[in-house]
């Protein structure tokens, strides 16, 4: 049984007594070659990458210590469970240390590099480095309550005090953090947990030894309580549904998962619905553990029953959830000096041969829904990089071929996805979703890293789902259709498949009785736009990548009337019915969204102004960041 005072996140300080840096690998062309690491709010900053890895390194030499010279015994399986392996994930994540003091800043220092022949200062090798004073950071360690699938992990007292015994006297056993600690620099004291002073710290330490279990005990495993097949149930109505909009504020920067490349990792630039629908889903499943057993048997099969559809979050410029920019935009290649960019829409707009027009194709466009003539930005949310390098544990030094580069959505950042439920799912938590959803989460690739992945997550209350607005057929008898998020599609075969007529035939057996317009009555007018992706993804249980899918692409558009013999207002209501929840493969994941007739694409074109400020306060560009992180 546990203490009633078992907590299982600890402060963690780190006082630097000496000059310390960690570079961002890049500089100011004129002034510093080296730059050291801060945070959003210009805060000096050790990430949590390089704080785990220089804990973790020592971790190892007080499991040997504490298993009298052994590599192999009890305490260091249980610290290779802590801080886990390519196959289990840790059980441990720290967070980056903060400066206390938010006017600190660094200062430079001038160094050169010696002939070694003639002992005098080599020609054009003088450096500018930037070098922060000796401060107290403060940051925070957290044993970890789920794993990545949403599993409950249970810390018994034994396990917890355990994991915090290895972790004090890991963190009292690093010498120094950053660069240019043969020299001297980044000489620091960690302290886990809160101590009046160092030796307070000390006596607790000392006291926790003399009193620690023999053995070890076992690291907590994730709970893997056997699951019934569900028996086969009745899906849920699709009459009426209810929608909350989930905002999404990026406390850190998050990585949304995208193929590797070489040593570089990318980024898309929003959040797939595949990212959020197990975090809302283990949230309901939370709060169903407390009610009967046939409502946890609804909130655990939801997905499967179309109970539970989670949208991508798009980003949000100005209040104005963007959307994927239509693939039927154009805009002039070279405008009028002075004169705003215009976009046409070619659906409907044919602008003059005598201009070069390029296709939109990336980005996103915010509706304002205002004035005609008001402008409507168009942007992509900027993407920070950061740059790692692994350390050799032996040396000290940079490892060989182990610097990569990590792309993410900037911290600040807001985005806003949509949740549909079904009519008997909310009312299993009428009053309580707003509650259960309005959380801290952990979110995207690497975020059990502590640098990536934390954000805050606040959800509006329920509310009857309705269609969007909608300008319905126009005076040809036609409407458009309107992708916002990939779409996946099955052949005849089974297999992958994305034409427009593969298209056309899904929404046809999914109840809209519809055919596509083949040709515009006006020459040079678009009928469609559409373009192809891959989409891969990670797979946390196996820890492997999934197979390749070839979807139709977000903003990807087509025109279509009613098929012969339809009742046009029948046809347009079925529309507005598969939009809520999408059409084809992997709908409660976000695929498959669609409006229908959408104001934006009935006007034949509109001036765009460009978005950029996308977090509130600054206007970021690509950045460039970097750290260190001990392997």
């Amino acid at each position: 049984m546990n203490r009633p005072d078992s907590k299982l996140t600890f402060p963690v300080s780190v006082t630097f007594t000496s000059d310390w840096g960690i570079g961002t690998g890049t500089g100011v062309v004129g002034g510093v070659d080296s730059r050291v690491e801060r945070d959003s709010d210009g805060r000096l900053v050790v990430r949590a990458t390089g704080l785990t890895g220089v804990i973790r390194e020592q971790a190892q030499v007080v499991a040997e210590a504490l298993d009298e010279g052994r590599s192999s015994g009890p305490w260091h399986r249980f610290v290779t469970a802590l801080f886990g392996t390519a196959e289990y994930p840790r059980l441990v994540a720290f967070s980056d240390a903060r400066a206390d003091d938010a006017a600190l800043g660094p200062h430079e220092v001038v160094s050169v590099s010696i002939d070694e022949r003639t002992g005098a200062a080599k020609p054009d090798h003088l450096r500018i480095i930037e070098r922060a004073p000796a401060c107290k950071l403060t940051g925070s360690v957290t044993l970890l309550d789920t794993n990545m699938q949403g599993a409950a992990i249970v810390w018994s007292d034994a396990q917890r005090d355990a994991a915090l015994l290895v972790l004090s006297l890991a963190g009292s056993l690093v010498p120094a953090i950053g660069s240019d600690r043969s020299n001297g620099d980044g000489a620091c004291e960690i302290v886990v947990d809160e101590h009046a002073n160092p030796e307070d710290f000390k006596e607790w330490c000392t006291n926790a030894l003399k009193q620690r279990p023999q053995p070890a005990p076992e690291a907590p495993k994730p709970s893997s309580q056997a699951i019934e097949a569900p028996r086969l149930s009745e899906r849920a109505e699709t009459d009426q549904r209810q929608r909350l909009v989930l905002h999404i504020h990026l406390d850190s920067p998050v990585v949304s998962y995208a193929v590797p490349l070489s040593n570089e990792i990318p980024s898309e630039d929003f959040l797939r619905g595949t990212v959020l629908l197990p975090w809302v889903h283990g949230r309901l499943r939370h709060a169903a553990a407390q009610k009967s057993r046939e409502v946890q048997r609804l909130v655990r099969d939801a997905v499967v029953n179309g109970d539970l559809y989670v949208s991508d979050a798009l980003p949000v410029f100005a209040g104005i959830r963007g959307l994927p920019v239509p693939l039927v935009l154009t805009s002039e290649k070279v405008a009028d000096e002075g004169a705003a960019p215009l976009v046409w829409n070619r659906l409907i707009g044919v602008p003059s041969p005598e201009q070069t027009h390029s296709p939109k194709r990336g980005g996103y466009v915010f509706p304002t829904g205002g004035d005609a003539n008001e402008p409507v930005p168009l942007g992509s949310p900027p993407l920070v990089g950061r740059q790692a390098t692994a350390h050799n544990p032996a040396t000290g030094t940079a490892a060989i071929g182990q610097l990569f580069l990590v792309r993410a959505l900037p911290a600040g950042m807001d985005l806003e996805a949509e949740i549909i439920l079904s009519e008997r799912l909310a009312g299993v938590f009428d009053g309580e979703l707003t509650e259960l959803l309005s959380r801290p989460a952990q979110l995207g690739s690497r975020r059990l890293t502590g640098t990536f992945g934390r954000a805050t997550c606040n959800a509006d209350g329920a509310a009857t789902w309705t269609p969007a607005p909608s300008s319905g057929w126009d005076e040809e008898g036609m409407t458009t259709l309107w992708f916002t998020s990939d779409v996946l599609l099955r052949s005849a075969q089974l297999g992958a498949t994305g034409t427009l007529d593969d298209l056309v035939a899904t929404l046809r057996n999914a109840g809209a009785q519809i055919q596509r317009v083949a040709r515009s009555a006006v020459e040079d007018r678009y009928v469609a736009g559409l373009r192809h992706r891959r989409i891969d993804t990670w797979s946390a249980a196996s820890h492997q990548p999934r197979p390749t899918r070839l979807a139709i692409q977000a903003g990807s558009v087509i025109r279509v009337r009613p098929a012969p013999g339809a009742d046009p207002g029948q046809v347009l209501e079925a529309l507005r019915r598969l939009s809520c929840t999408g059409i084809g493969e992997l709908q409660a994941q976000g695929f498959g969204r669609f409006v229908v007739g959408h104001p934006l694409l009935a006007r034949e074109k509109f001036v765009s102004s460009p978005a950029r400020d996308f977090i509130p306060g600054s206007a970021p560009g690509i950045r460039n960041e970097g750290e260190e992180s001990n392997r």
